[in-house]
């Protein structure tokens, strides 16, 4: 069973596409089972979780592992951001079964890859350990392209998370050199760790002129889900460009980051769940998180367009919310 599977992993992500044909690109997929795992990709990336949720249901017991596969990453993302922690960890569990079916079945090394990028997208993507997980790495080469690229998305994030900035900017850079075609998914989410770098470099007009790219091609087929899972690690960039010039798009995304933090923190660090993701508003979390890294009152009033007395009565607002004094106690609270 597992070396004769029909589908591939997380299809809509591995398709090439013009912004704005990911409907068409969907309903193209001649299989009737990749045309639903499509459609739920395209209900997740576009912020429609339960719709997403409701077909990735369908599939978590399939018999064809990469469905399976697909369906447990989608089912778990999807009831994070609708506040059902305990059914993410019930995909994520799926998820590791897989793996283990594929290893006592001796599965061959495509197989295997899609196992451990699935397994490497669920802990890496959530600040969990990866402990016990084969090398991403090594298994590259096997995995198709869209998906590929994704995959050193991932290496890229967890080489961001361990603050080394230059390795995910090369890694990130490397993707775009090899890609042969327009992987819109795959593409926007390498387009947050590169901002997410820059930002951390001082880099702030180049991290904005690259938001700018990555939000443009996202628009044409609603896709936030990026944005939303980054949008804290963005260091208020999102503030900076899109509220003032899109405030609806802004209210939507603000509304589905806080969604998507509560179940994040639920799961990752839930004692301070209450206090971070139901208090602090996406323009509070942002200026906490600028100022948890040293950032001067001066340096987030230019960054975000405000003046100083205004970020001063922010940081205000979040001390007495998050019940703190000094800037150094915010790190528990935004940096996890």
């Amino acid at each position: 069973m597992y070396d004769s599977f029909s589908a591939h992993l997380m299809p809509l992500i591995n398709s090439s596409f013009a912004p704005g044909q990911a409907q068409a690109t969907v309903d193209a997929f001649q299989d009737p089972d990749q045309r639903q795992i499509a459609q739920a990709e395209l209900y997740y990336f576009s912020g429609r979780a339960q719709e997403c949720r409701n077909i990735a249901e369908l599939y978590l017991q399939d018999k064809d592992l990469c469905l399976r596969l697909s369906a447990g990453l989608l089912y778990s993302f999807s009831n994070l951001t609708l506040g059902n922690p305990s059914a993410s960890r019930m995909g994520f569990r799926n998820i590791q079964e897989c793996l283990r079916l594929a290893e006592e079945n001796s599965a061959s090394e495509e197989v295997m890859a899609s196992c451990v990028f699935a397994g490497y997208l669920a802990t890496v993507l959530m600040h969990l350990p990866a402990d016990g997980l084969p090398p991403l790495k090594d298994f590259l080469p096997y995995l198709l392209a869209g998906i590929r690229a994704y995959a050193i998305y991932i290496l890229a994030h967890n080489a961001y998370l361990n603050e080394e900035y230059e390795r995910a900017l090369g890694l990130c850079q490397s993707v775009f050199l090899m890609l042969d075609g327009c992987y819109p998914i795959a593409m926007e989410y390498l387009y947050c760790v590169i901002i997410m770098c820059l930002n951390n470099q001082k880099k702030h007009e180049e991290a904005r002129e690259i938001l700018m790219k990555a939000w443009n091609m996202a628009k044409p087929d609603g896709f936030l889900e990026p944005f939303i899972e980054h949008h804290g690690l963005m260091l208020g960039q999102i503030e900076a460009c899109i509220k003032p010039t899109e405030p609806e798009n802004y209210k939507r995304l603000s509304q589905a980051v806080i969604a998507f933090s509560r179940g994040w923190m639920d799961i990752h660090n839930p004692q301070l769940q209450s206090s971070v993701t139901d208090k602090l508003t996406p323009m509070e979390f942002s200026i906490a998180m600028l100022a948890s890294k040293g950032w001067t009152n001066r340096e987030i009033a230019d960054h975000l367009s405000m003046s100083v007395n205004t970020i001063k009565h922010y940081l205000s607002r979040i001390f007495q919310t998050l019940g703190v004094e000094k800037r150094e106690e915010l790190k528990p609270f935004v940096n996890k």
